[in-house]
């Protein structure tokens, strides 16, 4: 009998990748005290995103019939299915694919024929586990997928405070000569990634990034400062990083909003849009309406870049004022590195 579909999900940075990887483990030790074959292929979708890619990929790890020669298949992703059924076919174990980042790969249909394939010598069909950030995933698939996958789900919940302590307390044991880090240095940080997300992952970034500025000013301890100067750039080149990576729409969106808040204009929807406006027509782009324009706004605000409030006006109806923007400065810096809005630097 095929083990059952599992799909992991849980907020970037609790560990869900590693968690899987040392459960394998533990599975491959056991198909070996038990004698089973046993063939585990791990696809990042993250990196390899195309049906075709992750195909080949797949048919790369898979043993081949008497150790026969591994075909070399072109860019044909109907003869990389094909051949992929061939060598499920010759299989006589169990065959699990780790689909990490699995809400990346593009074709979910892809993940339907998979699993439909029985091998013919040991009559199991290939086990998925699928790793996400995304909690609503099988929502968006098919209902012939859904009915298919039949799978176990694992929420991974976020790390509390007490938690992550342990975490960095481990970290610190194997990283830091002893007395470096303070008992408050390892709970400030603990407390910084409990707030935000309960991420491992950030916790650990805030006791490097400490480390290294305490570094940088020659101190042999750190101190709580440390850890807020970390948090603080941490954040900047989250914001940065993010503004990198936004369409050309919404960057001209966000430095409209820029330079209305610099302005002695009161920084309302109605001037951001006459703003963005003026700029589409200085670097020759498309002008949205109004109300797309509002949308990115809206994206913006998700991502934690600006903020923005609704001010009533009673029978005058409502209107939207943005209150902040996160690092203004460096964001405006960021933007002018855009080559469509170098020119009006």
């Amino acid at each position: 009998m095929s083990p059952n579909n599992i799909f992991i999900y849980g907020k970037p940075g609790l560990g869900k990748t590693v968690l899987t990887k040392w459960v394998l483990e533990e599975i491959k030790k056991e198909a070996e005290n038990r004698n089973i074959e046993l063939c585990i292929i791990n696809v990042n979708c993250e990196e390899i995103k195309t049906e075709h890619s992750i195909l080949q990929r797949i048919v790369q790890e898979l043993p081949t019939p008497n150790n026969e020669p591994r075909k070399v298949i072109g860019n044909s992703t109907s003869k990389h299915n094909e051949y992929l059924k061939y060598l499920v076919n010759d299989y006589k174990g169990i065959i699990i694919i780790v689909f990490d980042e699995m809400d990346k790969a593009i074709n979910p249909e892809m993940i339907n024929r998979i699993i439909r394939i029985q091998s013919i010598s040991s009559g199991q069909f290939p086990t998925i586990i699928g790793i996400t950030n995304d909690l609503e995933l099988r929502d968006k698939f098919p209902p012939h997928l859904k009915s298919t996958l039949c799978e176990n789900s694992l929420i991974i919940n976020p790390y509390d405070a007490e938690q992550l302590i342990d975490i960095i307390k481990a970290r610190v044991k194997i990283t830091f000569k002893p007395n470096v880090v303070p008992h408050v240095v390892v709970h400030l940080c603990a407390a910084y990634a409990a707030q935000e997300h309960g991420d491992a992952r950030r916790a650990i970034d805030l006791l490097r990034v400490s480390g290294e500025i305490a570094e940088s000013k020659a101190s042999t301890v750190f101190d709580e400062q440390d850890v807020r100067d970390a948090h603080d750039k941490l954040e900047l080149d989250r914001v940065i990083e993010v503004v990198k990576t936004l369409p050309t729409q919404s960057k001209t969106v966000l430095l409209a909003c820029i330079y209305v808040y610099n302005s002695p204009k009161e920084n309302t929807m109605n001037n951001i849009y006459f703003m963005y406006s003026i700029i589409c027509k200085a670097i020759e782009i498309d002008t949205l309406t109004q109300r797309r324009v509002t949308d990115l706004l809206a994206e913006l605000n998700q991502l934690k870049i600006i903020d923005g409030i609704n001010v009533y006006q009673g029978r005058y109806g409502r209107k939207k004022i943005i209150t902040n923007i996160t690092s203004k400065e460096q964001t405006l810096k960021t933007l002018y590195h855009d080559y469509h809005l170098t020119t009006i630097e």
